[in-house]
């Protein structure tokens, strides 16, 4: 399927999305003691249409945090969507890894979505994922009984242990997160491969065809609706001015 949208821009780097003006979170909420297990909050300017909880990418590791998506979240709080993004443990951290990170995002994941209810009670509810975000997104949809719209996935990863086989920088952090190579780990890469048959919700995946770092194989998620974005490069979801970035916004305010 083919993406749909009002932006133009495509394969964007990465340089230019951190550089992008961005606005402060207007709360902060604590899911663990550790200061790691944070969720932050930008609300919409004026009547929200959807509310995201969102997990950034970052190859699980420790060198990217929350803060590359915020001017993302700023833009999508000026269209009229509430954020919670969920910051979490990675590796690097103490506590994060497998199966911290994923403990900690189900967690915070749960708590944000019940936020988002107890104070916007009629807005539709989405969860989505950046890369290895986007791993994560699923696995917590499949522990927990989601009432969310849709899950998205944006160059989601979701075969960790194909991705762990190959030798781009974000691929060869794999076997960190997982303390070992598929050879060496086989039932926690099972363990750690999400299945559509166990997620309540539909899932939606948007793939770049231009994606250098999660490539379109990932995309191939038997159950899910995959939706091909023209061009678009790993890190255009964060930026306001890319096509893919308005192709989740027309979800999102469109209700799909």
């Amino acid at each position: 399927m083919p993406a749909q949208s009002n932006g133009s821009r495509v394969n964007i780097p990465y340089s230019e999305v951190i550089a992008l003006p961005y606005s402060r979170y207007s709360a902060e909420v604590a899911y663990g003691e550790d200061p790691l297990q944070r969720i932050y909050v930008w609300q919409a300017a004026g009547k929200a249409s959807a509310t995201l909880v969102f997990i950034h990418g970052g190859c699980w590791l420790n060198a990217f945090d929350y803060t590359h998506g915020q001017p993302m979240f700023t833009a999508l709080a000026s269209a009229g969507v509430n954020v919670y993004a969920i910051e979490y443990r990675r590796t690097g951290d103490v506590g994060g890894g497998w199966p911290g990170s994923a403990e900690d995002v189900t967690s915070a994941t749960h708590q944000a979505i019940n936020l988002a209810k107890s104070n916007n009670a009629n807005t539709p509810v989405y969860l989505a994922g950046h890369s290895a975000g986007g791993h994560l997104a699923l696995l917590a949809a499949q522990a927990l009984s989601l009432p969310v719209r849709k899950v998205i996935g944006l160059a989601a990863i979701t075969q960790p242990e194909l991705y762990a086989q190959g030798s781009n920088s974000c691929e060869t952090a794999t076997p960190l997160f997982f303390d070992g190579t598929p050879d060496e780990r086989p039932d926690v890469y099972k363990e750690a491969t999400p299945s559509i048959e166990n997620i309540t919700s539909p899932v939606l995946l948007l793939q770049g065809t231009a994606d250098q770092i999660v490539d379109e194989r990932q995309s191939r998620f038997p159950g899910a609706t995959v939706v091909e974005v023209p061009g678009a490069g790993h890190f255009d979801y964060l930026h306001s001015e890319s096509l893919a970035y308005h192709t989740l916004l027309n979800i999102l305010l469109n209700g799909q």
